[in-house]
């Protein structure tokens, strides 16, 4: 695990402090990497490659990055693991290509040289990296850069008049000196309304993310070319009987916890006590007969915690069980550095945060989470079945005369109207799949995201970004009831290319990594999800309970006291009470004064509201996140 960075002049430009830039650009990524740093430079100082290393495989300085192939026409900068690099390693040898380490990074570096920009189907795992192709006749070369399939490794990009600049972090794109601070009023409202800034916007007007699934490749100062060469399954359904569904998932289950477990450094597991985490740790005990530490976080408000449950785990396959208790205090008194970690505004990451740090002081390096189950198993009641309900609501007020108008007039009138505003937006538009999702898993409605923006900035952010056509282009198909491509497949890719993507996965890497440690998500194997998303919604609800696929391929896998939890409770904090109590003035601080870009009048009626337990608590933290992350940003005044 690492980060990355680079810097590619154009070919007009001039820049004679290359290498101290790149070198800033690296110490900004220091977490991510404490065991090595590297620093390359083309001959002709028109391009160079940055890597901040933390060793998992072969710890050796044969790993050492920016590595090149034998000839140094080839040099890789890369983040992430590859499961499968034993394979690929024994099918280029058999090519006649020479390794020199026992690392992933040589199998990717010589696929590249093989098979071109194909190296990226052969690869399974997570991954961002760019390889500097110097073979062309040119003083830049050509840059390739790759990102995962489900966007588990991040990389961000900005291109200036002088140069191309890419990274893992937005902080490390800043430390360049030639990446601007200006705030990109489009993700300003795309994190309002979904919790999280989606992809392709940053934070940032001059940097954007490299979708997930995407390569992109500059040469000769052009414009840089980006190719989608993976995307989720969309089309009719696999017809598959229950029990084969079962036995086919039990054995992608195995397999894909089985090749994450592969590390030269001390190896572990998030355990929130629920059905997808224990799974992971159910599947490491059955993949290996050494030890197995866990790692959870407990509450003193007992309804939050499910301690009870990670410990029951733990004991049943014999882990040794690390449990810290986070309270309000503990939360304060990491505030700044939270904020710091998150890289760019998030409702969400909090959580990570601490089991990460827990993780880190039980001396692990790598840990497993059972991050990705509920979308992909249907684990979310609210979402699997409530998306469909508010279509069908949705459908049937906008069909009777004069029925939107109607509807939208009654929630003026409820005393707490402001919990219907998304309902209320969504009765303006045309019902569909992409606008009850919006209503059922948005935080703020677009009408309220326009309240909430100073004018000017909301007339430009409304202009680049639509949730309901950015919602509706990454989940795609029709999401037919009754047909192959049903509502339950259409929900499952809505959840795993937004909610996942642009906040499950990017608070995942950024705050484990504040602590230098590597998390894998074996339940986002791409080759488990290709499997799960082609069947058929009847094999996947078909049992009592949600996940009722996920629990059935388990069989007695699991200890009874998780198996027979029929509800499900988020790997979440005491927000709620917190917010009411020790964190309060992070709500009064942030609507305490006017911005050139928020409205200090109506953050603060979202605050009263939330103390009126009119609106959810992550409305009242979405803005206190914005002041405390956004000081210095712009977003305050």
């Amino acid at each position: 695990m690492c980060g990355i960075a680079g810097i590619v002049l154009r070919p007009n430009a001039s820049l004679h402090d290359l290498a101290e830039r790149l070198e800033g650009m690296a110490q900004a990524m220091a977490h991510r990497g404490p065991d090595d740093q590297g620093i390359y430079m083309a001959s002709e100082g028109r391009a160079g490659l940055a890597n901040r290393r933390l060793a998992i495989r072969d710890l050796s300085p044969a790993g050492h990055m920016p590595m090149g192939n034998g000839s140094g026409s080839l040099q890789i900068t890369y983040n992430g693991e590859i499961y499968n690099a034993q394979e690929l390693r024994a099918e280029l040898e058999k090519l006649n290509y020479q390794f020199c380490s026992n690392s992933d990074t040589e199998a990717i570096l010589h696929g590249y040289a093989a098979w071109g920009a194909g190296v990226v189907h052969k690869l399974r795992g997570m991954f961002a990296f760019a390889i500097l192709d110097r073979r062309v006749d040119s003083p830049e070369g050509r840059l390739f850069i790759a990102r995962d399939r489900l966007g588990i490794k991040p990389l961000y990009y900005a291109t200036t008049p002088g140069a191309f600049l890419f990274a893992s972090e937005l902080k490390a794109l800043l430390a360049s000196g030639m990446v601007g601070r200006e705030i990109n009023p489009a993700g300003l409202a795309g994190y309002l309304m979904l919790g999280s800034v989606p992809n392709p916007l940053t934070i940032y007007r001059d940097v954007q993310a490299l979708e997930p699934g995407c390569t992109l490749v500059v040469e000769a100062g052009s414009a840089p070319t980006i190719r989608r060469y993976w995307s989720l399954p969309n089309g009719e359904a696999e017809q598959i009987s229950t029990g084969e569904a079962v036995e086919r998932v039990r054995a992608l289950l195995e397999e894909a916890v089985r090749i994450r477990l592969v590390s030269d450094v001390p190896l572990g597991a998030f355990l929130s006590g629920g059905l997808d985490s224990s799974a992971v740790v159910a599947l490491m005990r059955k993949a290996t007969g050494g030890p197995i530490r866990t790692c959870s976080m407990a509450f003193e408000e007992a309804g939050y915690s499910e301690a009870t449950y990670a410990r029951a785990m733990a004991q049943a396959v014999g882990a040794e069980h690390y449990e810290r208790v986070v309270t309000a205090e503990d939360v304060a008194g990491e505030m700044d550095r939270i904020m710091w970690a998150m890289d760019q505004p998030t409702i969400d990451g909090v959580n990570t945060y601490f089991v990460s740090q827990t993780a880190r002081e039980a001396g692990l390096t790598v840990a497993l989470s059972g991050l990705g189950g509920d979308e992909l198993f249907g684990g979310y009641a609210n979402t699997f079945r409530g998306v469909p309900q508010m279509l069908r609501a949705l459908r049937i007020t906008r069909a009777v005369p004069g029925g939107g108008a109607l509807a939208r007039s009654a929630i003026g009138l409820l005393p707490d109207k402001e919990r219907w505003g998304r309902v209320g937006d969504a009765l303006l538009r045309p019902p569909s799949l992409a606008s009850a999702y919006m209503t059922r898993r948005g935080l703020f409605s677009p009408g309220e995201v326009k309240v909430l923006l100073a004018p000017d900035v909301w007339e430009e952010a409304a202009r680049a970004f639509d949730p309901t056509m950015h919602i509706g282009q990454r989940a795609g198909g029709k999401g037919r009831p009754g047909s192959g491509d049903g509502v339950f497949a259409w929900v499952s890719r809505a959840e795993l290319s937004t909610y996942t993507h642009h906040q499950l996965l990017r608070d995942t890497d950024v705050m484990s990594m504040a602590h230098s440690l590597e998390v894998r998500v074996p339940l986002l194997d791409h080759v488990l999800m290709e499997a799960v998303l082609r069947m058929p919604a009847s094999v996947k609800v078909n049992g009592v309970g949600p996940k009722s696929l996920l629990l059935k391929a388990m069989g007695d896998g699991l200890p009874e006291v998780v198996r027979a939890r029929r509800t499900k409770q988020g790997f979440t904090f005491p927000f709620d009470k917190w917010l009411r109590g020790p964190l309060q003035g992070y709500l009064d601080e942030g609507a305490r004064k006017d911005s050139p870009m928020l409205r200090a009048e109506a953050v603060s009626r979202v605050q009263k509201a939330f103390r009126q337990r009119k609106v959810h608590w992550s409305r009242a933290w979405a803005l206190a996140v914005l002041r405390a992350w956004g000081q210095g940003s712009g977003i305050r005044g």
